[in-house]
């Protein structure tokens, strides 16, 4: 079983990486392996590698993610294996034409609330908000449109690491917590008996 316990480098981040890639991808032997975004996320994990006939055993430090073009292993002449990350179908909400800053604020409040509310996870980029699909499409556009949101467009589209930096997506929750009781906060308790 190989065993990965740091990322070397990046063939798109880094120049000399990217050099030697080319030079074993000419040769065939760099083998992409696919990730989902989900097991980019995690950092224990199991891959089989059937068409190579191997296991791979991912164990990297805490809060560390995969991204794509991340170098897994290399032996030099031998073989180069690199993380390749599935393309997912999102919802891609924009924040569209000339806004003034407190009009932006609260459509970025709003957006938050409606996302948060129903604890989707996301990912900012720039201007851009990125929703892995939780529920079927029509569940997520309702939810959107409901709440009426001036400035706001969103489509659904295929979204790969190629297109977005894959760090981890937020959920911002960082302690169990229940929703059955009237009072919903995502406060710890011990904050609100400060004094």
């Amino acid at each position: 079983m190989l065993i990965v316990n740091e990322i070397l480098g990046n063939v798109i981040a880094d120049e000399q990486w990217k050099k030697i890639y080319n030079q074993m991808s000419c040769d065939g032997k760099v083998h992409a392996i696919m990730f989902s975004r989900l097991e980019s996320e995690r950092c224990l994990l199991l891959k089989r590698l059937p068409e190579l006939n191997e296991e791979m055993r991912i164990d990297l430090k805490r809060g560390m993610v995969l991204h794509l073009g991340d170098i897994l292993y290399y032996k030099t002449g031998d073989k180069m294996f690199i993380a390749n990350i599935e393309a997912e179908e999102m919802m891609v909400l924009k924040f569209v034409g000339k806004v003034h800053e407190d009009a932006l604020f609260e459509a970025a409040v709003r957006l938050g609330h409606a996302i948060g509310n129903q604890h989707w996870q996301i990912k900012v980029v720039g201007k851009t908000v990125f929703v892995p699909l939780a529920l079927d499409r029509k569940v997520m556009e309702s939810v959107i449109k409901t709440h009426n949101i001036p400035g706001i467009e969103y489509v659904f589209a295929e979204v790969g690491g190629e297109k977005i930096s894959n760090e981890r997506y937020e959920h911002f929750h960082n302690f169990p917590h229940g929703h059955n009781s009237q009072i919903h906060s995502h406060i710890k308790e011990r904050v609100l008996d400060r004094e």
